[in-house]
C-alpha cells in the first residue's frame, strides 16, 4: 500500500511505477473486484487523504467536480442549486447511505460499466474529464474517455483530477431515471438521463441529449438518432412517440442473467419518457400527455 503525502507525491510515484499500481479512494468498487478475483493489484495507492480533490465549485459558467467528491457530498453541495436536482435523483437510488458516503465521482467514472449511475447524467451534461500526470494535463470529452466496459483512456502515470461541464441555464433541465430489481441498494438494470433546452414560449427544442446505461454495448452511451429526431422541433406528444420509436430501433441490447434484451428495450423507452417529462415540468411546463 502506498499512501501519498499530496498530489505531487502521487504523480511522482505513478510515473516511476507505471502499471504496477491500482488507485483506490474508498474501495467501494475495487475491493469487490479483488474479492471476486477479477484483479490482483501489485500495489494499491490510497487516494483518500487527497482532500484537494474533494470539491464542487463553479468557475464562471463552468461546474467543476473533484474526483474524490463523494456521491453524498455531490448531492448536498451548496454550489449546486435547484437546477441540479438530477444529482439528488442519482443519490436517492445510489446504494445505501454508507455507500454514498464513500463512493466517489472519479471512482464511478473510472469503473466504466453500465451500473455506474453518474455516467448517463454526465454524458447528457456533455461533461469532460481533466487528467493529470507529472508532465501536464489532458482534457477529454467523457465519451472519448470511456473506451468500453472497464476500459478508459487513462495512462498508467495519470490520474483523473476533475469532471467539468457547462452550467445549466434557465432554459435547460436535466433528469435521471433508474430501474433495478428492488427499491433500495439498486444495481441498475436500466437507467436513462435526458438534458433538454427548450424555448418555453414555443416549446421548440433548442437542444436535447439522451443517454442510457446501455445503447449498443455494455457502457453508458448517447442515443444520437433519438436526439436527432427531437432536436429543432416543437415538443408535443406526437414527437415524443416518434422519438420513442426511433430509440426502439437504435437500441441494440443484449440479455444477461439480470434481464432480457426485450425487458431492457421496453423499460428504456418508458424511462426516456419519464425523464423527458420531468425536464419539461422543471422548465415550467405541464403534463406533455
Amino acid at each position: 500500500m502506498f499512501v501519498p503525502e499530496d498530489l505531487t507525491d502521487l504523480l511522482e510515484y505513478l510515473d516511476s511505477h507505471q502499471s504496477d499500481v491500482h488507485l483506490i479512494a474508498n474501495g467501494s468498487d475495487l475491493i469487490n473486484r479483488i474479492q471476486r478475483r477479477e484483479v490482483s493489484p501489485k500495489v494499491i495507492a490510497d487516494l483518500s487523504g487527497l482532500s484537494e480533490l474533494n470539491y464542487v465549485r463553479k468557475d464562471g459558467e463552468t461546474v467543476k467536480i473533484g474526483a474524490l467528491t463523494t456521491i453524498a457530498d455531490l448531492a448536498k453541495s451548496p454550489a449546486l442549486g435547484l437546477r441540479y436536482e438530477v444529482f439528488r435523483e442519482v443519490a436517492a437510488k445510489f446504494g445505501a447511505p454508507s455507500i454514498r458516503n464513500v463512493a466517489t465521482v472519479g471512482g464511478n467514472i473510472c469503473a466504466a460499466s453500465s451500473s455506474e449511475d453518474l455516467l448517463p447524467v454526465l454524458l447528457v451534461l456533455d461533461a469532460k474529464v481533466r487528467l493529470r500526470s507529472k508532465f501536464g494535463e489532458r482534457i477529454l470529452p467523457l465519451e472519448e474517455f470511456l473506451k468500453g466496459k472497464r476500459l478508459i483512456d487513462l495512462k498508467a502515470n495519470e490520474i483523473l483530477i476533475e469532471t467539468i461541464f457547462q452550467e445549466l441555464d434557465e432554459d435547460s433541465a436535466c433528469a435521471f431515471e433508474k430501474t433495478g430489481m428492488r427499491n433500495s441498494l439498486i444495481i441498475a438494470l436500466v437507467s436513462s438521463a435526458v438534458y433538454l433546452r427548450l424555448d418555453k414560449n414555443t416549446r421548440l427544442v433548442k437542444d436535447v441529449r439522451i443517454a442510457f446505461n446501455r445503447v449498443t454495448g455494455k457502457i453508458p452511451e448517447r442515443a444520437r438518432l433519438g436526439e436527432k429526431t427531437i432536436r429543432g422541433k416543437i415538443l408535443n406528444p406526437q414527437l415524443i412517440e416518434e422519438t420513442t420509436s426511433v430509440l426502439g430501433n437504435e437500441l441494440r441490447l443484449s440479455s444477461d442473467f439480470r434481464a432480457t434484451s426485450e425487458y431492457r428495450h421496453d423499460v428504456d423507452c418508458v424511462l426516456f419518457k419519464r425523464a423527458l417529462g420531468r425536464c419539461f415540468t422543471r422548465l415550467g411546463g405541464h403534463e406533455l400527455v
